[in-house]
């Protein structure tokens, strides 16, 4: 696979596309192409665990979901959305494409942060995805947005290399934006070239609001419910839960401080609404998934006369 490769037409198709025009920049395949079943509510509870707080953040999570899944006797999976990406000052400081299409010396990992933690919640059926926030593009106003996204493109082909070469035991397809925010959808050229193959950073709502204090803005929803286009299977913010390691625990990180009454509300808050989630499925059906268990069923094909299963 070459990446590089990508990388170059992702930067071809910005000279030639409008940014504003989904349909040009992604089409759209064909309604046979099924998502979620509409017989049966999915619900998703996902964390972005972007901290050095992740280790205690995925304990504090996982006693609140096994207490729940007790009570109840439902089975409910996390999607750990787990950062990885260079240093914050590479970002700021660094911009030019070429820079960022090397290969990364300093960097957070989070798989190696919490590699046995992740480890033992994979194999007990969570799902291991990527967390990444575009703060070049954000925090670099000075430069134009197509120079911002062909160093965004290049960084996301090394950084999806990176994590394929050091934690290919995870086996990443899945990702979610930080702050939701993307900032052109032609980047997903090269994330599906990098592996990535579902995305749960769509928010449908958030169409024209400024993100994190800066000027830059969120996009039109590409789509406002999930569905597979272009080889990408978008799934939207809907009947999901989305909380960040950092928020469990006690702690001071400088940007952000949370006392212990504070962590504990937020503790009883994520408890009381998986709760109700629960409780909803107890009396009217459904389930709690994971995106690529999700992704799995609805590309299921079932064979009726022959009674056999396949997937497209």
């Amino acid at each position: 696979m070459n990446l590089r490769r990508h990388v170059v037409d992702c930067f071809r198709r910005l000279q030639r596309t409008d940014p504003s025009n989904t349909a040009a920049i992604i089409p759209k395949y064909e309604s046979e192409h099924p998502t979620l079943s509409t017989t049966s509510e999915r619900y998703f509870v996902t964390v972005d665990a972007e901290t050095r707080l992740i280790r205690k953040g995925v304990r504090e999570i996982s006693r609140i979901r096994e207490r729940i899944e007790k009570h109840f006797r439902v089975e409910i999976p996390i999607v750990w959305f787990v950062r990885f990406q260079r240093s914050w000052s590479e970002y700021v400081e660094k911009e030019t494409a070429d820079y960022f299409s090397n290969s990364l010396n300093e960097a957070f990992d989070g798989f190696e942060l919490a590699k046995s933690s992740l480890r033992y919640r994979r194999d007990r059926g969570d799902e291991i995805g990527w967390h990444y926030h575009a703060y070049n593009y954000v925090h670099r106003e000075d430069l134009s947005h197509e120079t911002r996204i062909a160093i965004l493109c290049s960084d996301l082909a090394s950084c999806a290399q990176a994590i394929r070469q050091r934690h290919s035991e995870f086996a990443v397809r899945s990702m979610r934006f930080g702050w939701f925010f993307i900032p052109d959808y032609r980047v997903f050229a090269v994330l599906r070239a990098s592996g990535i193959r579902i995305d749960a950073s769509v928010r449908p709502g958030y169409e024209g609001k400024k993100v994190a204090d800066s000027n830059a803005t969120y996009l039109a929803p590409i789509t406002v419910s999930p569905q597979r286009i272009s080889g990408t299977w978008f799934v939207p913010y809907t009947r999901t839960f989305a909380i960040h390691d950092w928020e469990m625990v006690t702690h001071n990180l400088g940007w952000t401080k949370l006392g212990r009454g504070q962590a504990d509300a937020n503790r009883d808050e994520f408890a009381q609404a998986i709760s109700r989630a629960a409780r909803n499925i107890a009396e009217s059906g459904g389930s709690f998934s994971t995106y690529e268990r999700a992704d799995a069923e609805a590309n299921m094909v079932v064979d009726s006369q022959a009674g056999r299963f396949s997937y497209r």
